[in-house]
């Protein structure tokens, strides 16, 4: 999901400013802060593929330390005519 999404399907723009910022930074703004840990109540979080994204968004830190802002970064110059067609599941 790129920082702002304006959705199609309903009137809706989703702004999401910080996140280009790390999650250790984060992290050290709240305790600084004080701010306590918000729980998650999302019905669909165990469906979700975030924490393995998560794993994934870390190994390739690992490899380069810019990773993350490349693949931002490869986000913002996306050629359509070079993506697959959409296909069917029954072909």
């Amino acid at each position: 999901m790129p920082p702002k999404l304006i959705m199609k399907k309903f009137d809706m723009t989703i702004i999401r400013p910080m996140c280009l910022v790390h999650e250790a930074d984060l992290r050290s703004l709240a305790k600084i802060r004080g701010y306590r840990k918000l729980v998650k109540n999302c019905p669909y979080e165990l469906q979700s593929h975030r924490i393995g994204m998560k794993d994934i968004l870390l190994q390739l830190e690992q490899m380069n330390p810019e990773a993350r802002y490349s693949l931002w970064g490869s986000m913002m110059n996306v050629q359509r005519e070079l993506l697959p067609q959409k296909c069917d599941d029954n072909d």
